[in-house]
C-alpha cells in the first residue's frame, strides 16, 4: 500500500512515533515541540523544538517520502530551507548520512518507517486510500454522542489542546525567559495566518530585554520605539495609507538617526490584497503602547497582574473588563475604530496568554494561579467563528450546535478534533476516541 505525503505529516504532527529515535548517523531524537504546519511555501514544519544528541535546537523541519526528494525539489539550492534542523523521511535513499543545506551545513536524517508506533499498520489502512465526499453530512461522532455525553468528551479533549499548548511554550522556555516567550506570543499572534511567521521572526531577532535596556540607559520614547520595530520589520517604507504622511517621515527619520546599530531584516511580508486593519504594521502599532508601558518594569510582570485575584474571588467579568483594557489603551496614531478588538485580544488570551501563564505556575508551583488558570479557560465564553468550526457544525444537530458554541473551551476540542482525525478522514479513530472515554468512566 503506497505510503502518502499526507499521512507523512500527520505523523509528524501527531507523533506517532516511537520514544527511541535515532537518526540515520545514530544521534539520539527527542521530539520537545514538533512545529507548526507549514501552508505557504518553504519547510513543512516551521519552528519546531528538537533535541538531538542532548543539544536543544530550535528550526523548520522538511517531510518527504524519499530522501532525495531533497535534491529533485532542489532545495538544496533554496535559502528558505537554511533553518532546516531535521530531514524527515520515510525511506533514506541516499548515499550520505545528511542532507545538505544551501549554504552547506550539514542536516540530520530520521527515517521514520524505523521507529513508527504500533498502531501504524491501522493508520495505513484508515489514511491512504480514503475518500471523502464534501456533501456528506453524516458524522458518526456526532450522530452517536447524546448532549451531557458530548460536554463532557468535548470538555476532555479542550483541556487536551489546552496542554498541547502549554507544552508548545515550556519547550521554548528552553530558549527564552518569561517576557522574551510572551513577546514572540504577541507578535506571532498578530501576524494572523498569512505573517505570523514573519512577525515571531521578528521578535526572535528584535528582543524585548534589548528593547527594554534602550528604554531605560537612553530614555526611548514611545515613537522612537515603533520606529525601531517598524524600522527592524522594513515595514516603514510600506505603510498602511491610514498613516498620516507627516508620521511616516517622522519614523523614518528617527529610525535613520538611532544610534543602536537596528538594521532592517528580510522577512519576505505578504501583503497582497490583505485588509488594512490586518496590516503587520497597524498591529505593531495597535500594540506599542502596551508594550511601551512594560518596558518600566517586565512585560510578563503587567500580564501576572490580571491574575491578581484568588480563584474564590475570582470574576470573570472583572477579568475580561480589565484584559481588555491592558490591550485597548488607543494608539496616538491610530483612530478608535482601528483598536485591537476585543474578539482578537480573547484568541490570544485563549492561544497565548493563559498557556504561558500555565507554565510559569507549574514552574513556581503556584497551585492558586494554575486553578485561576484553568477556571478561566473552562469558563471562558465563545471566541469568533472560522472556517473550521462553521464545518463543523455541519455534522452538528442543532443542540449540539447550541452546546457547541457556548465555550471557548468546547471550540478548541473541536479543532483538536479536527487536526487530529477529521482533516485526514479518520472517521475510526472518533469511534476509537467514543470507546476509550467510555471505557475510563465505566472504571
Amino acid at each position: 500500500m503506497q505510503f502518502s505525503e499526507k499521512l507523512l505529516y500527520h505523523i509528524w504532527d501527531a507523533q506517532h512515533l516511537q520514544k527511541n529515535l535515532k537518526t540515520i548517523s545514530s544521534r539520539s531524537i527527542k521530539v520537545l515541540f514538533p512545529g507548526r504546519w507549514n501552508t505557504g511555501s518553504g519547510p513543512d514544519f516551521k519552528d519546531a523544538i528538537i533535541e538531538i544528541d542532548g543539544i536543544v535546537k530550535r528550526g523548520d523541519v522538511e517531510l518527504e517520502i524519499d530522501s532525495f526528494n531533497w535534491t529533485l525539489h532542489e532545495h538544496d539550492e533554496n535559502p528558505a530551507f537554511n533553518r532546516v534542523i531535521l530531514h524527515v523521511v520515510y525511506n533514506h535513499n541516499g548515499k550520505y548520512e545528511n542532507t545538505i543545506s544551501e549554504n552547506g551545513t550539514p542536516i540530520d536524517i530520521l527515517e521514520i518507517s524505523r521507529f513508527l508506533d504500533r498502531d501504524i499498520a491501522k493508520l495505513l489502512l484508515k489514511y491512504s486510500d480514503k475518500t471523502y465526499e464534501e456533501s456528506s453530512r453524516y458524522c458518526t461522532f456526532f450522530a452517536d454522542n447524546d448532549l451531557n455525553f458530548l460536554q463532557s468528551i468535548l470538555t476532555k479533549l479542550g483541556k487536551e489542546r489546552f496542554e498541547n499548548k502549554v507544552n508548545r511554550f515550556k519547550a521554548e522556555h528552553y530558549f527564552a525567559e518569561f517576557d522574551q516567550l510572551l513577546w514572540q506570543g504577541l507578535l506571532e499572534a498578530l501576524g494572523y495566518s498569512k505573517n505570523k511567521f514573519q512577525m515571531l521572526q521578528l521578535a526572535l531577532h528584535l528582543k524585548i530585554n534589548k528593547l527594554s535596556k534602550i528604554y531605560h540607559e537612553a530614555e526611548l520614547s514611545e515613537d522612537e520605539l515603533i520606529s525601531l520595530m517598524l524600522g527592524t520589520a522594513d515595514l516603514l517604507p510600506n505603510l498602511p495609507s491610514i498613516v498620516p504622511t507627516e508620521t511616516k517621515l517622522k519614523w523614518q527619520a528617527i529610525f535613520s538617526k538611532q544610534k543602536h546599530d537596528f538594521q532592517p531584516i528580510k522577512l519576505e511580508w505578504k501583503l497582497f490584497r490583505i485588509r488594512p486593519v490586518n496590516h503587520p504594521a497597524l498591529r505593531i502599532i495597535q500594540i506599542s503602547k502596551f508594550i511601551y508601558s512594560s518596558l518600566e518594569t517586565s512585560l510578563f510582570h503587567n500580564i501576572l497582574k490580571l491574575f491578581s485575584s484568588s480563584t474564590k474571588n475570582f470574576s470573570l467579568i472583572s477579568f475580561r473588563k480589565k484584559l481588555y483594557e491592558y490591550f485597548q489603551d488607543t494608539s496616538d496614531y491610530l483612530p478608535e475604530s482601528l483598536k485591537l478588538g476585543k474578539t482578537r485580544i480573547d484568541t490570544i488570551l485563549i492561544n497565548i496568554l493563559l498557556p504561558i501563564t500555565m507554565v510559569y505556575a507549574r514552574e513556581k508551583r503556584f497551585k492558586l494561579l494554575e486553578d485561576t488558570i484553568y477556571q478561566i479557560y473552562q469558563d471562558y465564553p465563545r471566541l469568533p467563528s472560522n472556517y473550521i468550526s462553521k464545518h463543523m457544525e455541519r455534522f452538528m444537530s442543532d443542540e449540539q450546535v447550541k452546546i457547541f458554541r457556548k465555550k471557548a473551551l468546547y471550540q478548541q476540542a473541536i479543532l483538536k478534533l479536527y487536526y487530529s482525525n477529521c482533516k485526514y478522514q479518520a472517521c475510526n479513530d472518533c469511534i476509537d476516541l467514543y470507546k476509550q472515554y467510555i471505557n475510563e468512566n465505566a472504571l
